[in-house]
């Protein structure tokens, strides 16, 4: 009974090994050449939830669909203007804060493309406080949209280039409806936030 046991214990520590390794390779890999957006208000009143909306469109807008990774960092003045502008237009008296960095997303779902939970480079714009709920998408190649209209295939396609055949399989499988990546995808997330909890 005993060494039924033990045998369990090393495959069970051998299969988190395993999990980890694959979490680490599997997030490195797919965010190389990935920007983010994360906007996040300044906290969840309704009227500072529209205002982060209109601040998202105006940041959208005023990107270029031909900037890359190197552009981003550039961009933070620009971000931070826009966003003062339409805070004082909307009557509000608060600060705003835009940066460029790593910072962690959970799995997310663009149009059939999947992008595992991670730490990817993201420029964060934080409104006031930075309390309230946020929004994110994924800058370059461009898949920020709002209610579909931007279609994926490009972004894909830029994708294409960036990524090796197998990671980009593995990132657009779920237009398959492929199970599979979904559940990597979620243990690439449950060990990253174990992570984060340290």
């Amino acid at each position: 009974m005993k060494k039924k046991l033990y045998t369990l214990i090393i495959s069970l520590s051998c299969a988190a090994m395993c999990a980890v390794t694959y979490a680490s390779d599997t997030g490195a890999r797919l965010s190389r050449g990935i920007v983010r957006l994360h906007i996040v208000a300044n906290s969840d009143s309704e009227e500072d939830q529209a205002l982060k909306l209109r601040i998202r469109d105006r940041l959208l807008a005023a990107t270029s669909a031909s900037a890359g990774k190197e552009d981003a960092a550039g961009m933070l003045d620009k971000y931070e203007e826009i966003a003062r502008r339409e805070i004082a237009d909307s009557g509000f008296n608060y600060g705003v804060k835009a940066e460029y960095g790593r910072f962690y997303f959970p799995t997310k779902d663009y149009g059939g493309l999947t992008y595992p939970a991670g730490e990817y480079d993201a420029v964060r714009v934080t409104l006031g406080e930075g309390e309230g709920q946020n929004w994110w998408c994924v800058l370059f190649p461009p898949l920020c949209y709002v209610k579909g209209s931007v279609d994926s295939s490009a972004a894909g396609q830029a994708l294409k280039t960036m990524l090796s055949p197998e990671d980009y399989e593995l990132i657009t499988s779920g237009r398959t409806g492929r199970l599979p990546v979904k559940i990597k995808f979620k243990l690439v997330e449950f060990i990253n936030s174990l992570k984060e909890k340290k």
